[in-house]
């Protein structure tokens, strides 16, 4: 690259000079170069179905008025009613397009929509397009009228159809027009952009090394003129410092109506910058076609393109330029917070921006194509990624549905082919997971035979489009349904997708697993495509257990995750399930309708596990104080005025100074560079800091309730107890936490008789329920519960409280069977009633209580009961059955006055 080459270069000397001079002194005008921009306000919408939607006369004046990006899905698949809108939406608008569009070509250019599309313009059929998450575009140029309003009518469908991927996953199918939408208008003669929505120039780099680098380029030509047409293409290549390298230019003639009309060219950059997480270097490649007699230009590309070469090898992992690199990183599904997948373009950038601030180098798009930015972003800020087909559980059996899977893998792969930071292409994820005819050997082998004709397939296709990309299907733990299928070795790289210590087992099964796999395939890379812990950050528990969704047992599975990938040369390395929590509509867990396994939350606050990454994969001094979202924590205090509990430090500073609340209290050293420390948290605000080097680290604030060990020696002011429950619980816009049970003790709270609610599983006891609470937004107050109660006792002293008792009716409830928990779903449940009498203080409030109350779902139940309390007596809460066991799931209690 260091070594200028003549930038007119490939012509004969006499032409050269000829065409240079002509170039100098009769520029090209590019007045008239293609134009695309987006066209995403102001559309009509509704939600439901009529053939005449699409015809110019009909009026949608009382539609909802919405932009794009638009999913109708944002709030129903959040809902608590089951299930969610999955059908037809239509989007209506009066476009208005230019007169210059007249004699080009125009066309309506989607980013993204789920699922099936189909466009009509001006009351006339244009086209339709299958599948939810490629780019695509319809040629309109013969449905509009230039120089006026043109009436767009769009139709998407997001319904289940057994012949479009994916049938079935563990996230939310949201519907509508989900990314921008553009309107192109390119002259008759341009770069093709109906090679499946690619831009027609593709840009492969066979051979690299440090001293020279071969680049071939194929641009795809169109040509709607009934005439021939003189062109001269030009193409420039701009140094990552924007210097030119070359010029090529050529003349070409294209014939009358002639499409996609290759033409390749090769050229050498020596000393090339490399590409690389480190130094993410990107050059520029500039593709110019210009009207050989009127020197105008007629269209104009630009595409940033990497020098990199990468190899997976099964006994040292990974490497890049010819230098090991452990990748870790994440995965990514597209929602945020309230707004399902309708994402603008900042957040997307925000995302990987997240990533790379993590010192993440690798994420995994799963399980489909994603907005054009995220790859730009990754190209731009170095990180290597992998690209997926969205085949995800289980196929269709038909040629229609391979023949969509082939359509999705070469959009997939044309659309993406230039970015630097791809290295694999990835199908077919847990495609064993939940194989049907189980109970019929013949006729699930002859599945795992299609599964393994339609893989071989797209496996066929993605070598023949691009030889030098891995391919790879990611797998579940079940190695036997792959081998059954004949997937193990069917892909150049195979991702393994492990949960060992949270759907079932300890963490070491983890490494029992792969160490097992690795004796029997010692040929075949591994990535571990997926691992995690579902972490709601509300939830806390100082007595941590799998499946309890606390933010200390995803401590525990991380920490030891990460340390088994670090440690074994042969794992190319490891990406989260996932960046973020992500919307998945069929869960009923601490939060429903969400897979809480990020490492960020929806709204992208950070977890703990984020800040375990972020500190061990830094190159420059940090530390940071976990759990800081949990504001409002309470305890009893131990004697001392305060009450000691733990905290979580992460830095990789060789010692850390720990203030509290302002006085130093403690140095520590962190070789692992994650702490737990007690500390003793005093009634009202507390502060921590972190020094080194008198430079303050980080700094957070908590407001601490310190509940009196004697309740009859101390004030009291209110106290609230998740029943049948290790966890604490932050209830953060009432300011409030929840605490453990406790037995009772003289003088002070707790519960007498009875035993916690511990859901069997095929894996064992669950410590806490996943039913999805009805009419709260916050179910783990409700999800735990003590059975067989028989009374709930506060030495409290003389006064006047309000008692409210928490209910819901988890044994009858109608929670579904997910096929995603594993062996984790509840069986031989307890349906029987649970009929009461309630008292407090010997006076009856509750006759023959039932805390189903006719309805068929979980739904929350509160009831408060002022009560007077006079001298010594304290309160009791006496629970009496009548009907099969006694049960309360959560007490709180105020003193009013």
């Amino acid at each position: 690259m260091k070594q200028m080459k003549n930038k007119c270069g490939f012509l004969s000397p006499a032409l050269l000079k000829m065409f240079c001079f002509l170039l100098a002194i009769a520029p090209f005008i590019s007045i008239n170069a293609t134009v695309k921009y987006t066209i995403n306000e102001g559309w009509r919408f509704s939600r439901d179905h009529k053939e005449s939607y699409h015809l110019p006369d009909w009026n949608d004046s009382k539609w909802e008025t919405i932009n794009i990006p638009h999913t109708w899905n944002n709030k129903d698949a959040a809902d608590d009613q089951p299930g969610y809108y999955r059908g037809i939406g239509w989007y209506r608008k009066a476009v208005f397009i230019d007169s210059s569009s007249s004699d080009r070509i125009t066309s309506l250019y989607f980013d993204g929509a789920n699922q099936t599309t189909t466009l009509y313009v001006n009351g006339k059929l244009v086209g339709t397009h299958k599948g939810g998450y490629a780019r695509f575009s319809f040629d309109i140029s013969k449905y509009i009228i230039p120089g006026t309003y043109n009436l767009f009518a769009i139709k998407v469908d997001n319904s289940h159809d057994v012949a479009v991927p994916p049938l079935t996953a563990d996230f939310t199918f949201f519907g509508g027009i989900y990314r921008n939408l553009y309107l192109v208008v390119k002259e008759k003669t341009s770069f093709s952009i109906s090679d499946y929505a690619s831009d027609g120039i593709y840009i492969r780099t066979p051979s690299v090394s440090d001293q020279k680098a071969q680049v071939e380029t194929e641009t795809l030509l169109d040509n709607y003129l009934d005439a021939k047409r003189k062109v001269l293409f030009i193409q420039t290549v701009l140094g990552p410092d924007g210097k030119e390298i070359f010029v090529h230019q050529q003349q070409l003639v294209l014939q009358p109506g002639s499409f996609k009309i290759s033409h390749k060219n090769k050229f050498t950059i020596d000393q090339p910058f490399l590409w690389s997480p480190e130094a993410p270097h990107l050059y520029t490649l500039k593709t110019v076609i210009i009207d050989a007699q009127s020197k105008k230009e007629l269209d104009m590309q630009f595409n940033t393109f990497g020098l990199r070469w990468f190899s997976f090898d099964s006994q040292n992992g990974f490497s890049l330029n010819g230098k090991q690199i452990k990748l870790i990183g994440t995965n990514r599904h597209q929602c945020f917070l309230e707004k399902g997948n309708a994402l603008p373009d900042e957040f997307h950038i925000a995302d990987i921006r997240l990533l790379k601030e993590m010192g993440g180098n690798m994420l995994r798009i799963a399980h489909y194509p994603q907005d054009p930015l995220i790859l730009a972003m990754c190209d731009k800020l170095g990180i290597i990624t992998s690209v997926e087909v969205p085949i995800v559980n289980e196929i269709t059996e038909s040629q229609e549905f391979l023949q969509n899977s082939l359509q999705m893998t070469e959009e997939m792969v044309k659309q993406s082919f230039n970015h630097p930071s791809v290295v694999i292409w990835a199908y077919m994820n847990e495609v064993m997971l939940r194989p049907p005819f189980l109970d019929d050997s013949t006729r699930h082998k002859q599945y795992c035979r299609e599964v393994n004709r339609q893989a071989n397939e797209i496996e066929s296709l993605l070598r023949k489009l691009d030889a030098d990309r891995y391919t790879m299907i990611p797998l579940h733990g079940s190695l036997k349904s792959y081998e059954d299928a004949g997937l193990v070795n069917l892909p150049r790289l195979v991702g393994w997708n492990l949960y060992q210590g949270w759907y079932g087992g300890v963490f070491a099964d983890f490494d029992t697993f792969l160490s097992k796999y690795h004796a029997k395939y010692p040929t075949m890379p591994i990535l571990i495509t997926e691992y995690g812990a579902d972490v709601d950050d509300r939830l806390h528990s100082f007595k941590p257990e799998r499946f309890d969704f606390t933010v200390e047992y995803g401590d525990l599975y991380h920490e030891h995750y990460l340390k088994t990938i670090l440690q074994n040369k042969y794992i190319s390395g490891g990406t989260i399930w996932n960046l973020n929590d992500f919307y998945s509509e069929s869960r009923t867990d601490a939060i429903p309708h969400v897979n809480t396994k990020g490492i960020t939350t929806r709204a992208r606050g950070l977890k703990n596990t984020y800040l375990l990454y972020k500190v061990l994969l830094a190159k420059t001094p940090l530390a940071y104080i976990g759990s800081k979202s949990w504001k409002y924590r309470a305890g009893t205090d131990d004697g001392n005025g305060s009450s000691k509990q733990p905290i979580k430090i992460y830095s990789n500073l060789e010692t850390v100074d720990i203030f509290h609340n302002g006085a130093f209290f403690k140095r520590v050293s962190i070789p692992d560079q994650h702490l737990q420390l007690d500390l003793p948290f005093t009634a009202g605000k507390n502060s921590i800091e972190l020094r080194a080097d008198s430079k303050t680290y980080d700094f957070a604030e908590f407001e601490f309730t310190l509940h009196p060990g004697n309740l009859q020696n101390s004030d009291f002011s209110e106290l609230n107890v998740l029943l049948g429950s290790n966890r604490y619980f932050e209830d953060r816009d009432a300011r409030i936490v929840w605490v453990p049970e406790q037995p009772y003790t003289p003088g002070s709270w707790g519960y007498i008789g009875g035993s916690p609610v511990r859901p069997k599983t095929k894996s064992g006891k669950l410590p806490a329920t996943s039913v999805n609470i009805l009419n709260t937004e916050n179910d783990p107050i409700f999800q735990t519960q003590r059975q067989g109660l028989q009374s709930f006792k506060l030495d409290v002293k003389e006064g006047q409280y309000a008692v409210y008792l928490y209910w819901a009716d988890l044994a009858n409830s109608s929670d579904e069977k997910l096929v995603y928990n594993l062996d984790n779903n509840t069986i031989d449940k307890d349906r029987t009633k649970s009929i009461m009498n309630v008292q407090i203080n010997s006076v009856p409030v509750f006759s023959n209580f039932n805390s189903q109350h006719g309805m068929n779902a979980a739904t929350a139940i509160v009831k408060k009961i002022q009560v007077n309390v006079v001298g010594r007596k304290g309160i009791t809460v006496d629970l009496q059955p009548v009907e099969g066991n006694t049960v309360l799931n959560a007490i709180r209690v105020v003193k009013l006055n």
